[in-house]
């Protein structure tokens, strides 16, 4: 049983969604159309596919939880019988793919899907009691309790109206009131953790890049690498082989590869100390070689 401060911290999630929802709503309908074709920071899409992304995870997930509500772990359409058998470049196949075939689909009805699926979505987290938690439901990687699909329906709709909102004014800020979910997500994301880290110097032993993060959720956090695998955990006592100094959104944008490290050191964003032979091994990293 979900123990009754857990209960409200999912809640405060929920308002979350309901209120980040109701305001890329708004900021949607105020777009002119040809902003709806130009490019995003995901490579694939443009913003008008980054919009049909988000309604294609908010009924495909949404399903997901619908069905689990009900006592039904069933395979979502289209997805393996056996979930955990994806393994991440044909997820990420997948979910591109999605988006695409969503957008020509939708057509006109873009913006008024996003609208009435965001509307669905919310009545149903928002009827979600207390017994209801820990329900089981499918996942594409393996059977997950309700509770599991709230910080990454955050996540989606946090790092995606960045993508759209940084198409059309780039220097905009990631949401703030999204960042502490992010943040207590982020080390246990799939990417970009599973991707093997290519160090220039394979003898080199354990290298901590040293994030000094300030602003909400701020602190200290360590990507550390050994060998070509690397993690995130609170800094520890002792060296670390690079210091970056900056604000949490600016990590969480860096690691989510919306930003690459060298670049965002340039301009100011972070500032660097010690051996910054270490930036290019993270960049190329992030960008999966």
């Amino acid at each position: 049983m979900v123990s009754a401060p857990d209960i409200a911290k999912l809640q405060g999630v929920v308002n979350l969604i309901k209120s980040e929802s109701e305001r890329l709503k708004q900021y949607l309908n105020s777009l002119p159309p040809a902003a709806l074709e130009r490019p995003s920071p995901c490579e694939l899409w443009n913003v008008a596919e980054v919009i049909a992304h988000l309604v294609w995870f908010a009924e495909t997930y949404g399903g997901m939880m619908e069905r689990g509500l009900r006592g039904d772990t069933s395979p979502t359409e289209g997805f393996p019988t056996v979930p955990g058998t994806l393994k991440g470049p044909e997820v990420d196949q997948l979910y591109g793919q999605g988006a695409i075939t969503r957008r020509r689909t939708l057509g006109e009805n873009l913006l008024s899907a996003f609208r009435q699926t965001y509307n669905w979505l919310n009545e149903m987290l928002q009827g979600i009691g207390p017994e209801d938690w820990e329900k089981p439901c499918y996942h594409t990687r393996g059977i997950r309790p309700v509770s599991s699909f709230l910080p990454t329906i955050i996540q989606e709709l946090a790092v995606h109206e960045w993508d759209i909102r940084s198409s059309v004014e780039p220097s905009t800020p990631l949401s703030a009131k999204s960042i502490p979910v992010l943040m207590e997500r982020l080390p246990r994301n799939r990417r970009p953790w599973a991707l093997p880290f290519p160090t220039s110097s394979p003898s080199s032993g354990l290298v901590r890049y040293r994030f000094h993060l300030s602003g909400m959720a701020g602190g200290n956090w360590d990507v550390v690498v050994e060998g070509d695998k690397a993690r995130m955990e609170t800094s520890r006592e002792g060296a670390a082989g690079l210091n970056l100094r900056g604000a949490t959104d600016t990590f969480i944008l860096l690691m989510y590869g919306r930003l690459k490290l060298g670049p965002t050191i340039a301009s100011g964003r972070l500032t660097a100390e010690g051996n910054l032979d270490l930036v290019l091994d993270f960049d190329r990293w992030m960008a999966g070689h």
